[in-house]
Formats: C-alpha cells, sequence, structure tokens
C-alpha cells in the first residue's frame, strides 16, 4: 500500500514538473571531454521538483537493472537471462558528457545488453535521468582515472 501512495505522489510530482517545464525544450549539455569538473559546471543545477520527477522516472525505468543506490550489478531479466550492469558510480558513467550519456539511454547500449529507452521516455524525461544520475550518484563520486 505504501509503494502504492508512493507511486501516485510522484506521478503526480512528474505530471507537476511537465505542466511546469512543459516550454523548456533545452537537451543535455555537451562538454565534450573536458574534464568532470567542467562536466559538472556545465550540467545546470537540479531542483527539488526535477529531482522528483526524474525519480519517478529512475524509479520507473531504471532502478530493476541500476538498482535504488545506482550501484548496479547483476540484473535478471524477464525472460530469466542475466546481465552485468555497471554502476553510476565509477569511471565508466562518470567519464560521459550529458549528450553521451543521454544518447545511450536513448538508444540502449546491445554490447552491454541495455534496452533503447526512446520509445518509453520523452527527451525531457531522459535529460531529467541525467541530471538525477549526476546529482544522486555521481556528485562525490571517484574522478576519471582513480580506477573502479
Amino acid at each position: 500500500m505504501r509503494r502504492l501512495k508512493l507511486g501516485l505522489l510522484a506521478s503526480a510530482a512528474l505530471l507537476a514538473a511537465a505542466c511546469a517545464t512543459a516550454t523548456n525544450t533545452s537537451t543535455p549539455t555537451n562538454t565534450a571531454s573536458t574534464g568532470n569538473a567542467d562536466r559538472a559546471a556545465a550540467t545546470p543545477a537540479v531542483s527539488a521538483d526535477e529531482l522528483a520527477s526524474a525519480r519517478s522516472s529512475y524509479n520507473a525505468a531504471c532502478v530493476k537493472c541500476h538498482k535504488e543506490n545506482g550501484e548496479g550489478g547483476v540484473a535478471k531479466l524477464d525472460e530469466g537471462s542475466e546481465i552485468k550492469v555497471p554502476s553510476f558510480k565509477t569511471e565508466h558513467s562518470i567519464k560521459h558528457t550529458d549528450e553521451q550519456f543521454a544518447r545511450k539511454i536513448a538508444n540502449g547500449d546491445s554490447d552491454e545488453g541495455m534496452p533503447p529507452f526512446k520509445d518509453r521516455l520523452t527527451p525531457e524525461q531522459i535529460s531529467g535521468l541525467v541530471r538525477f544520475i549526476r546529482a544522486e550518484f555521481q556528485s562525490g563520486g571517484p574522478k576519471p582515472g582513480a580506477g573502479h
């Protein structure tokens, strides 16, 4: 029952955020490969409403494989197979620009077994997910070159 209430609350927050940002059609920032500090500076600040909306999208589309803490690991797929899911907290994910990250979410990654989400998520939701993952899982994470 609690999860149902949380789901309804998250859906309401998502709807409110979508209405509030309906005129914002910005795309993720491309910061090239200038390093983690430059990427963080170029990524716009995230409001609480945007985080609530993106958290709802994350819980609906990402948490099954990437887990609530963003650590990834082994995920079981619906057909019974398993895939190894990378953590958002390691260099593997941190090194990507926002644009690369958004493209990977939209188009998937057949090498890693990640499905495409462009038919399930809007460009605004994908952009929100990138900002959410950066804020939630990468703000104090390792820097590129620090190892896994």
